[in-house]
This record gives structure tokens, sequence and C-alpha cells, in this order.
């Protein structure tokens, strides 16, 4: 299920939100920290904005020779409480094995009983 304030540009995925404040669309490209947010007043100027910063990131990554960075690497951060910090890896250990390992099943689980299909097939 994709929601619905998303588009997707050359394997990038870009949120867009609406600001009444200013009265315009605002676009993110999501897990690129460094590429700027962008505005536009309508739908078809958000769409030409967000090819165009992927465009424009892709072309600068060529012209430097080096690797466009990807969006979604698989590594996050998670922050909870320190007890359930220590409670999960007291369990991995007696698992034998790591919390990483502990976190992948526990996402795996959360996906499979919310009905969340991984596109790429690695779940």
């Amino acid at each position: 299920m994709k929601p619905t304030n998303t588009m997707q540009h050359k394997n990038y995925f870009c949120q867009v939100a609406y600001s009444n404040v200013n009265n315009c669309l605002t676009g993110k490209v999501l897990g690129m920290n460094s590429l700027p947010a962008f505005t536009a007043k309508t739908v078809d100027e958000m769409k030409d904005a967000f090819r165009r910063v992927i465009d424009d990131y892709l072309l600068s990554c060529a012209d430097k020779g080096v690797s466009p960075a990807r969006a979604f690497t698989g590594n996050f951060t998670v922050r909870t409480t320190p007890a359930i910090h220590e409670a999960l890896t007291l369990y991995a250990v007696s698992q034998g094995t790591v919390l990483a390992q502990v976190m992948q099943s526990a996402i795996s689980e959360y996906l499979e009983n919310h009905d969340i299909q991984v596109e790429n097939g690695e779940g």
C-alpha cells in the first residue's frame, strides 16, 4: 500500500505536503537529507520540480564521477527506552543471536501482520 502523498521518479520518492501558510505544495525527497525541499503551486509544477531535482542531482553526480546515494540503504536508527533496549539485547543473547537480527524478525512480523508489501521482494 503506497501513501497517496508521494511521487516516484527514477527510484526516488518525494513526499508532498500542502502549506496553507504559503498556499503552496512542498516536496521533500525521502531518505535524501542532502537534497533541499522545493515548492510549487500546482501538482503538475510539483511533478516537474521533483523530476528536475532528481535529474539535476544525478547529472551532478555524473559530472563529479561519483555514484549517486541510494535513498534507502537498509540502515536506520530506532530510538526506544533503555529498558526495552536492555530487554531486547538480553533476549537476543539468550537466543544466540544479535539485536539487529531480533529487530529484523520483529519488522518482518510487523510487515506480515499489517499486510505491508515490500515491492523489491526483500522483506
